[in-house]
């Protein structure tokens, strides 16, 4: 596996590299550690580009980054003693950070990003940056946002993992991403499958849609008992929560804080048309609101093939989007 660390000089860069490194991979991985420096915004008037003592902050700004990312790399090949660290690479690159992310995410054709949910340049108040919020969500492959403890520096333990089922192909892919991890066999892994319930519709309707909402919801708890069965079989500790919600996001949400969740597993998209390629509402608003870390778990090879797709048929029809 490769992964792309996202380091800054803010607090929350310093808890996901410290949640990454606690992280039992099973196997080796590649670490790519990027510190992008955004390019001043200042213009020179007289000659419509850029100030020529700019040239010398820009170095400088350079530098710093470049040791940062330096420490970083040594603080991982130290700390992961040879164990789960095949290589470290570090990257510097100059522009917009969510751009320079993105870019070199395709270039190493990682397969996970990670970076806090709070960078430098935001107030601690905001629950997510604007960069995080970016690269979360227009990333094309698999992406954590680390949130530390409050109060607190340091990432929370990997001790109760909350995996927000939908009912799609993508909750076998989230089964399958833990098999990248060597879990112990006390961390809780709680499979949730929120029911969306409408109350607006006339007692009368909702007496005729029962019989095909029982059978809706047995289907659903067989769904998650299978995917119990496949975690228990892999030496997990499980809960299963079937849970009736007018607000799928907000009921994930209350979960996870409920239960002292420190990470929570979510697909890439709700049900519907393009969703392969655009973020669900319920992803949103849960990698959004959420005040335990987030894991969005998403197959680079399908989004982007469903990207060709749309691009050619875009071409033939331009109003089909």
């Amino acid at each position: 596996m490769r992964v792309l660390l996202a380091n800054d000089a803010s607090s929350h860069s310093h808890a996901a590299a410290e949640y990454l490194l606690a992280m039992p991979f099973r196997k080796p991985i590649d670490l790519d550690i990027v510190s992008a420096i955004a390019p001043p915004i200042w213009i020179d008037g007289s000659t419509g580009g850029m100030a020529l003592d700019l040239t010398e902050f820009m170095e400088e700004e350079r530098g710093v980054a470049q040791q940062r990312v330096d420490e970083a790399a040594t603080s991982f090949r130290d700390g992961a003693r040879g164990k789960s660290l095949h290589a470290v690479h570090t990257h510097v690159p100059v522009g917009p950070p969510s751009s320079e992310l993105l870019n070199l995410a395709s270039q190493t054709d990682c397969d996970l990003v990670v970076l806090g949910a709070v960078g430098h340049s935001a107030l601690g108040r905001v629950l997510l940056g604007s960069v995080s919020d970016y690269v979360a969500t227009h990333s094309d492959v698999s992406t954590l946002v680390v949130r530390p403890n409050q109060d607190s520096d340091q990432p929370p333990s990997l001790e109760k993992i909350v995996i927000a089922l939908s009912g799609s192909r993508e909750d076998q892919r989230m089964i399958d991403w833990l098999g990248n991890l060597h879990l112990r066999p006390s961390v809780e892994v709680h499979l949730i499958r929120i029911l969306r319930i409408d109350t607006l519709y006339r007692q009368d309707i909702r007496q005729r849609a029962a019989a095909s909402w029982g059978v809706f919801v047995k289907e659903a708890q067989q769904q998650i008992l299978d995917m119990e069965t496949q975690l228990q079989a892999m030496d997990l500790n499980t809960e299963t929560h079937l849970v009736e919600s007018g607000h799928v996001g907000e009921a994930l949400i209350d979960y996870a804080e409920m239960h002292g969740c420190d990470l929570m597993m979510t697909g890439d998209s709700d049900s519907g048309l393009l969703t392969r390629v655009f973020m669900g509402s319920t992803s949103r608003y849960v990698l959004r609101h959420a005040m335990c870390s987030v894991l969005v778990v998403r197959d680079k090879e399908e989004r982007a093939k469903a990207k060709q797709e749309i691009a050619a048929g875009f071409q033939t029809n331009p109003m089909m989007i």
